[in-house]
């Protein structure tokens, strides 16, 4: 399925995909409101989103979709390159990043191997995550995030305020426990992240974005 809003771009990243005999459009759309309308409809293999789109951007579409339709394949497909733009895609869960002014050759790449449970980055865009540190930062988001989600739900709170840097007492204080209750939880915390310290730990916290959305 293929969404972007401009119809020259939208008709020419199709004929480029159907020289491809392994690859059909089974949809189009032009805003991100039909591009969920289809996902939902035909159940497509792999989703191509642009990034801007009129009122519903590709990266709000690509959230919609990891909300209802779990992991199915994204590709983000755009002219921009900038990091703000990679590091959300990513955040939110792209399979792929494919810019427009790259080889055509790389489209039918990052769909292919987002269909068989790829990833796929534009060599461009790849050169990004090196050269700015965004791929290592997302490696360490997501091993917190796996820290931080074996915690119990209490433990979360707990690793959370651990991560806003209040002591004991606060944090007993504030989630109305017993100081030596909060004690418990964080050897527990330490224990189940292989945290080795309060600092390691909020870092954890920090890098697992426990805070307020």
């Amino acid at each position: 399925m293929l969404a972007d809003d401009e119809p020259l771009v939208r008709a020419g990243l199709a004929g480029i995909l159907e020289t491809d005999d392994g690859i059909r459009v089974a949809a189009q759309g032009s805003s991100g409101e039909e591009a969920l309308a289809a996902v939902h409809a035909h159940r497509p293999g792999v989703v191509l989103l642009d990034v801007r789109m009129g009122t519903m951007s590709g990266l709000e579409t690509l959230a919609e979709i990891r909300r209802t339709a779990g992991s199915l394949p994204c590709l983000m497909v755009t002219t921009f390159g900038e990091d703000e733009y990679i590091a959300e895609a990513i955040r939110l869960g792209a399979d792929g990043f494919v810019l427009k002014s790259g080889d055509p050759r790389e489209l039918l790449l990052a769909v292919r191997a987002a269909a068989s449970g790829g990833a796929f980055f534009s060599p461009a865009v790849s050169r990004r995550l090196l050269q700015t540190g965004l791929g290592t930062r997302f490696i360490a988001q997501q091993e917190a995030r796996r820290r931080f989600e074996r915690l119990t739900q209490r433990e979360q709170e707990v690793l959370a305020l651990i991560g806003e840097g209040l002591p004991n007492p606060e944090i007993a204080a504030r989630l109305h426990l017993a100081e030596g209750t909060v004690k418990v939880h964080v050897t527990s915390i330490l224990r189940t992240t292989g945290a080795r310290n309060r600092v390691e730990a909020a870092l954890i916290a920090a890098n697992a974005d426990t805070g307020p959305p």
